[in-house]
């Protein structure tokens, strides 16, 4: 990544005495959040993924982690209430969470956990676009690990544009077509207007059983 836009992760699997330093970052409404909950590792999840990303905002702010407050878009994105300036994103999925914060420009992160056992292509004949659903279909007849992979390739990549746009995932699911970072190597990036979308792999210290994904506004020159 660049000075001006950098990526995180987190292990969510934390222990208690860990969780409670935590806890004393979150707001009341954070905590409240928490509190409905109802089995104890997604409570802990939640404190850990939220506190943590106190503390990296915190950084880059210079502020106390707990002086950072938020308000949410109509579509659950969070943002900055008191600070300006600043752009961030966060995912989580099963134990590790991941964050992108930028100083410049809106962004978009999203991590998904790969359950093999998911109707992957009754899901994607439904909702993905003819493309995807052709590229995860062929996949499969020959290989079904690498449909699995593309499904949840295109997933995280639409969860990340969702996100970044604040538009939401329900709201592009089946227009937004990403069939072209399906059939070559991560890495690669795609422009659907002004947002810039990449697989992430390298960037992150994730093993082969989560897929993650990044939307960029791309800034004029």
């Amino acid at each position: 990544m660049t000075k001006d836009l950098q990526l995180y992760q987190a292990r969510l699997d934390i222990s208690e005495i860990e969780c409670d330093r935590l806890w004393k970052l979150l707001s009341e409404d954070e905590r409240s959040r928490a509190d409905r909950f109802k089995r104890e590792n997604l409570r802990r999840n939640f404190v850990a993924a939220r506190g943590n990303l106190r503390i990296i905002l915190a950084q880059w702010l210079g502020c106390k982690p707990k002086a950072i407050q938020f308000s949410y878009s109509d579509h659950g994105k969070p943002y900055l209430q008191n600070f300006k300036s600043l752009y961030f994103n966060l995912a989580h999925s099963q134990d590790f969470a991941i964050y992108a914060v930028s100083s410049d420009r809106e962004v978009g992160i999203d991590l998904e956990y790969i359950n093999p056992q998911c109707d992957i292509e009754g899901i994607a004949q439904r909702y993905f676009s003819p493309s995807e659903y052709e590229i995860i279909k062929g996949f499969g007849d020959h290989d079904p690990s690498l449909a699995i992979q593309a499904f949840y390739q295109a997933w995280t990549l639409k969860e990340a544009y969702g996100k970044a746009t604040g538009q939401g995932i329900a709201n592009i699911l089946e227009r937004l077509d990403v069939s072209p970072l399906l059939e070559i190597a991560i890495g690669a990036t795609l422009q659907i207007g002004e947002w810039n979308l990449k697989l992430l792999s390298t960037e992150l210290e994730l093993d082969a059983n989560y897929a993650a994904a990044l939307c960029v506004y791309q800034r004029s020159c």
